[in-house]
């Protein structure tokens, strides 16, 4: 039992130095296409208000408030491209991880998804010699979290781009990499933006 322990602590301590590899990398990205969006924006209001300037007041007001909203929307603009690149970034790290890595992540995953322990497991066509599920851990550990453990994989395969589907008296949760990022997405833009800006 403390090998296991010490594998899991080790394949943790591993995906935790990964995850901060692939923030650094995506926050610098991120600030370099805020610097940028920055400096045009400044640029965009600086020529509009001296256009502004040289014509009546009341133009010169309508002008400002424009410039300052187009800079604005160039801001908002930068940063959500910057979301966009981070969340691709992480799409594309989990697609080049190793055979184990990504079978440990979705083993992981599989077990904070289950709701029953007696669902059934519908891998992604493209993941069907990609990935090793460890039933037997797998639901040796709902059990000790009071879940039936159950689980069984199902012999079909899903056309899915990548993760799984989890069955159960015809309901399907949905545990694609894709839509687990879209379904989080919101609170992902509000984490992500609050870290960057």
């Amino acid at each position: 039992m403390n090998g296991i322990d010490s594998l899991k602590e080790r394949l943790l301590s591993e995906d935790r130095m990964k995850a901060s590899e692939i923030e650094l990398e995506a926050r610098k990205k991120a600030e370099e296409i805020i610097q940028a969006a920055n400096i045009k924006a400044a640029q965009i209001e600086d020529e509009l208000r001296q256009k502004a300037q040289k014509d009546g007041k009341d133009k010169k007001e309508r002008m400002i408030a424009r410039a300052e909203l187009d800079a604005r929307n160039i801001v908002l603009q930068a940063k959500q491209e910057a979301i966009d690149l981070i969340l691709n970034e992480v799409i594309k790290k989990i697609d080049s991880m190793s055979k184990e890595e990504y079978s440990n992540l979705i083993n992981r995953m599989i077990l904070n998804n289950v709701e029953t322990g007696e669902e059934e497991i519908v891998l992604s066509i493209k993941d069907k010699d990609r990935v090793q599920i460890n039933l037997d851990e797998i639901n040796k550990q709902l059990v000790s979290k009071g879940k039936r453990g159950l689980l069984r994989l199902n012999g079909e395969y899903a056309n899915i781009s990548s993760g799984f589907i989890l069955r159960k008296n015809g309901l399907e949760i949905n545990c694609t990499f894709e839509a687990l990022i879209r379904g989080l997405r919101d609170e992902l833009e509000a984490d992500i933006a609050s870290m960057l800006f």
